[in-house]
């Protein structure tokens, strides 16, 4: 499925020029149900990184209906402070799970 017009917009706004193209075929990758939902959603807590947008990602295919209720601010179920203090631990998470370059062994 290509990525709607919606989702590739947000991610031009979001993610820095040379970012772009890694952040559209990261979303590419993610081709289940509800995907253009998905793509839309996760780009907004990733706030331009792509291990973020990754993460974010993973946990729609692990388990959509959390994802969604966090990802799409629904503030009749999820208080904003509750939300965003959600995305601001998810994106620590990923940031403290980011790969580091290897050591050189001299």
């Amino acid at each position: 499925m290509p990525l709607s017009a919606e989702a590739v917009e947000l991610c031009r706004t979001t993610f820095a020029p040379e970012s772009l193209g890694l952040a559209l075929r990261a979303l590419e990758t993610y081709d289940a149900e509800q995907a253009d939902r998905v793509h839309r959603v996760a780009i907004r807590p990733s706030e331009g990184k792509l291990n973020r947008l990754a993460w974010w990602l993973g946990g729609a295919e692990e388990n959509l209906e959390t994802f969604l209720r966090y990802g799409e601010d629904p503030e009749e179920t999820v208080r904003p402070e509750t939300r965003a203090f959600a995305v601001d631990f998810m994106n620590a998470f990923a940031d403290k799970h980011l790969l580091k370059p290897p050591r050189s062994s001299s």
